[in-house]
């Protein structure tokens, strides 16, 4: 089975991603919180987007659509998903990754390059003790600017270790989005690394509605 799932079966009841570490994701200021009419001027002042064809989900994944955001991403089957207040939260089937994707239109997200959004974007983790990387990628195979950051450490009040990857999708002048994963750092170094860049490499972006 890909990504070294069968081998660490026995793991999964034992380390799972802690639900702490997921409501810290969705506690993170990935994304403006400042009020609406801001948000609001702040919109109608970026250039028009354009809407971008969701991409074709590999054998087995579907399709998940924020409209809210601006964003559709394919992910498997299994993992389930859920919308809540403009971010989009995946979980894996077998507990081990949290995956939370938004979206920033305000004058911080059309201004700051891709490297610059990704270190910010560590910097917001409530909490977070550990090390940064300093190298700073590039999202193969993505049509937009991007830029992948990886990070170690742990979430307080937690004392497992994580793996942090965040990976900076953007529009130039119009938008970054922000799309972080948290794996636990007690299983193979490369788990579900195949699964979660089929993930990043299906990303697409849109005009947000509603």
């Amino acid at each position: 089975m890909p990504d070294g799932t069968a081998s660490c079966r026995a793991d999964r009841a034992v380390h799972p991603v802690p639900i702490r570490t997921v409501a810290a994701l969705l506690a993170l200021t990935l994304v403006s919180t400042g009020c609406a009419d801001e948000e609001e001027k702040t919109e109608k002042k970026a250039p028009q987007e354009r809407a971008d064809p969701p991409a074709k989900p590999p054998p087995g994944w579907r399709t998940v659509r924020n409209s809210r955001a601006g964003f559709t991403i394919a992910i498997p089957k299994s993992w389930p998903s859920v919308n809540v207040r403009g971010r989009t939260m995946v979980r894996s089937d077998d507990r081990l990754v949290a995956v939370s994707i938004s979206a920033d239109r305000t004058a911080r997200g059309r201004k700051l390059s891709a490297a610059a959004y990704a270190r910010r974007t560590i910097a917001t983790v409530p909490d977070f003790a550990g090390i940064v990387g300093k190298r700073v990628s590039r999202v193969p195979g993505s049509r937009y600017d991007s830029a992948v950051l990886a990070a170690t450490g742990t979430v307080n009040p937690s004392d497992l270790s994580q793996r942090i990857t965040v990976a900076i999708f953007q529009r130039p002048a119009r938008v970054s989005y922000g799309v972080l994963v948290f794996r636990n750092a007690g299983v193979k170094p490369r788990f579900h690394d195949r699964t979660i860049g089929r993930m990043l490499r299906t990303f697409r972006a849109r005009p947000p509605s509603g």
